[in-house]
Parts: structure tokens; C-alpha cells; sequence
């Protein structure tokens, strides 16, 4: 894996997300998440190791470019890529539908919990924040995860594009190479 290739795409990746780059709606709903996105990315297709340390640096740099409690975001990102890395030996990557399905899912899981364990964090700290178990804020977690599984599969077909400045490819290129060898 080529660390300074991943470092320049989080930093777009970190960019991106803050300039909420590709919302649909002011009021929140299908905003696209970048970050995770690059997660999701490198934990199907990088090394075990790498994948798990990628996830970590994704996290830290969300929790630094957003406001919402230190250390969450990592912790919830690393634990989601070492779910990913555990499943991805049985999941057809290179299939979009595959593709899509563990975005909405991964996203999902990671916003939901982000809320969840924030609110706890913030309620027995003694600062009862709103808790927003509502509708709404429901439709525009549902909304985010599945508009950034849409986009999912052309993003990861971009990146492909980078090929060697990755340091790694997809499988059926790899398939191809073993058996011609």
C-alpha cells in the first residue's frame, strides 16, 4: 500500500466532507460521506494491517474536522473496518450491488452508532442534550447512508483508476495475473 497516496486522498476525502460537497438538501438529508467511503474502500481491497491502520487514521482525522466528541469516530471506524476485513473473503467486491450493500450498511451502522453513543456520552456527563431518536433525524441518517451507497461504486471504480499509485488492485485484475503465471 502507497501511505502517501492515502494520506493525499484522505485530505481530499477530509475536504470534500467538510464542504459537504454533493448534499442534496440544506436541512441535512443525502449528504455524502466521504470519509467512511475511503474506510469502506481500503478495508475491501488493501491488506489486513493496512486496512485496520487506514481506518484509524480516517478516524482520527474525522474526529479532528468535526464536533463531535474525540476518539468516537476512530474507535467506530476501526471497529467497522475489522468487520469488513473479516467478511470480505466471502463477498464478491467487485460487484457493485456488493458494493452498495456494505456502504448503506457500514454507513449506517457508523452514523447510528455515532448518535447513539454520543448521546450517551453527553447524558451521563449531565449535559441532556435532545436525544434524536425521531423520525427525522432517522430519515436523514437513512438518507446519508444510502445515497453515499449509490455513489459507492463509481467512486471506487475512480480510484481504481489510480492503479499503481495505490500499491494494490482489485482482485480480478490480481485473478488474471495468477493465472497467466
Amino acid at each position: 500500500m502507497r501511505w502517501i497516496t492515502f494520506f493525499g486522498l484522505l485530505y481530499i476525502a477530509a475536504a470534500l466532507q467538510a464542504a459537504h460537497l454533493g448534499q442534496l438538501n440544506v436541512t441535512g438529508y443525502f449528504h455524502l460521506e466521504f470519509i467512511p467511503l475511503l474506510v469502506i474502500f481500503y478495508s475491501l481491497y488493501a491488506e489486513r494491517e493496512s486496512a485496520m491502520l487506514a481506518a484509524l487514521f480516517c478516524g482520527l482525522v474525522y474526529d479532528l474536522t468535526s464536533p463531535s466528541l474525540l476518539g468516537l469516530e476512530m474507535v467506530l471506524l476501526g471497529l467497522l473496518a475489522i468487520g469488513i476485513t473479516k467478511i470480505r473473503a466471502h463477498v464478491f467486491r467487485n460487484n457493485f450491488i456488493s458494493q452498495m450493500v456494505i456502504t448503506f450498511f457500514t454507513t449506517t451502522l457508523f452514523l447510528f452508532g455515532r448518535m447513539i453513543i454520543s448521546d450517551l456520552l453527553l447524558w451521563t456527563s449531565g449535559k441532556h442534550a435532545m436525544v434524536p431518536v425521531n423520525l427525522t433525524f432517522s430519515m436523514i441518517i437513512l438518507s446519508s447512508a444510502a445515497y453515499s451507497a449509490a455513489v459507492a461504486p463509481l467512486l471506487f471504480r475512480g480510484l481504481f483508476l489510480l492503479g499503481p499509485l495505490l500499491g494494490f488492485d482489485s482482485h480480478a485484475r490480481r485473478a488474471g495475473r495468477m493465472a497467466r503465471k
